[in-house]
């Protein structure tokens, strides 16, 4: 009893230890699992991941990707370490997990609640056993005759199997376009670069998509920069679309807007409207200027109503105030404004953050700890959009009139059917 007691509470120190969230994948093959730290804005910095080995530093062209752990993981570390060492708690913890999709931790605290409770009958039946003959047994049979089959030393389920293996393949295609992206710009003005050449104009595969996001975001050549997001364009891929759409609007180097924005119009459908309808709303003022110049490049009337609403929007004002000793002002309350960060020569693939991407003024608002004053701006750009989408018509800010004109197009172009009498 004193064995079983002092075993389960091994595998409960275990599970409590500090939890490594993300995965580096080197180009050795190796893997190093820990926490990454971020580096903002600095692609070439060195990546410092706090590891069960200590805080290792990685020069970022040994890293070939970065594995994350989703969010129920995270979580679920989280509810682990504060789960009491109970049959209640660790059951509790168990059907979460199940919710969730995490077999696998389910799977290994049925284990460790088998070590509080060896006739635990709802464990042992999630782990597959069977009582014969008095004793517990766990029969191959039983648990293929469940849909479960044994894959990387686990019972899983034939749909995880075929989906791990799915991402297992996607992963591995995408190291090989990025070490094969990698080994040619290395190659450049060397002698090896012939043996490393790729034709760009010809690479359509999706998995490329990766790879060419990791080399624009550390490119300095304009030029390679343009071949980059053109070759994006070229993919047989939404994701690498949405992508381009999106850093139409993020980029504060208006010629990296502008090579996004060639690669969409190369795509052009009305469907688009909708996806830069979106900025419209956006806290960032600039966000929803730089989305009215690209409604304007696509040329759809459908976007001439979602723009009048737009001509005016809400957004914070900025308040300065000057404290004795200070040589300038200081901004009260500030939110950040990703439009504000200074243009660079380099591409900035990851855009804002989620916590601030295509965020309304209210959502800001909400989760802010403070009081902001805010005002309503006139948007030059939204303006513009309108006049070129109408064939220069000029109805100023009024809202109304914009949409009644769009409304009276809409019914001249609708052909009238009339019937003839005696019909």
């Amino acid at each position: 009893m004193r064995f079983t007691w002092l075993l389960a509470a091994v595998c409960w120190t275990l599970a409590i230890q500090p939890a490594w969230s993300d995965r580096v994948v080197l180009v050795s093959g190796g893997k190093v699992t820990g926490d990454l730290e971020e580096t903002p804005g600095d692609s070439d910095a060195p990546r410092r991941i706090v590891s069960p080995q200590g805080v290792l530093e990685l020069a970022p062209e040994v890293i070939v990707d970065i594995e994350r752990e989703p969010p129920e993981l995270i979580e679920y570390r989280d509810r682990a370490r504060r789960a009491a060492m109970t049959l209640v708690d660790q059951w509790s913890l168990i059907e979460w997990c199940r919710q969730n999709s995490l077999y696998d931790e389910a799977n290994a605290h049925c284990e460790l609640i088998l070590k509080l409770d060896p006739e635990h009958l709802q464990a042992r039946t999630l782990l597959g056993y069977q009582k014969r003959n008095g004793e517990w047994k766990q029969r191959e049979d039983y648990m293929q005759s469940r849909g479960f089959i044994r894959y990387d030393g686990r019972w899983r389920m034939h749909q995880q199997v075929q989906l791990l293996e799915e991402r297992k393949m996607i992963r591995e295609a995408q190291i090989d376009w990025w070490l094969k992206f990698k080994r040619w710009r290395e190659s450049l003005g060397t002698p090896q670069e012939r043996d490393n050449q790729i034709d760009f104009s010809q690479v359509r595969d999706p998995m490329a998509m990766t790879g060419l996001i990791r080399l624009l975001g550390r490119e300095d050549n304009i030029r390679l920069q343009r071949l980059y997001v053109e070759t994006l364009g070229n993919l047989d891929h939404g994701v690498a679309l949405g992508f381009l759409i999106d850093h139409s609007v993020f980029q504060n180097n208006p010629e990296h807007r502008e090579m996004c924005m060639i690669e969409v119009l190369k795509h052009r459908h009305p469907m688009m409207v909708e996806l830069y309808v979106r900025f419209l709303e956006d806290y960032d003022n600039a966000m929803v200027n730089r989305a009215a110049d690209c409604l304007a490049a696509l040329d759809y009337p459908s976007a001439i109503v979602p723009l009048a609403t737009a001509l005016q929007t809400r957004h914070k004002v900025r308040e300065f105030r000057q404290s004795a000793g200070e040589k300038r002002p200081h901004e009260v309350n500030p939110i950040f404004h990703y439009s504000q960060i200074p243009p660079n020569g380099r591409f900035d693939v990851a855009g804002p953050s989620p916590s601030y991407r295509k965020k309304t003024l209210d959502e800001i608002l909400e989760s802010s700890q403070t009081t902001h004053t805010t005002g309503w701006a006139k948007n030059e750009s939204v303006y513009s959009a309108l006049r070129t989408l109408t064939d220069g018509c000029d109805f100023g800010y009024h809202v109304a009139n914009w949409k009644a004109w769009y409304t009276q197009q809409q019914l001249a172009a609708t052909p009238v059917i009339q019937g003839r009498r005696g019909d």
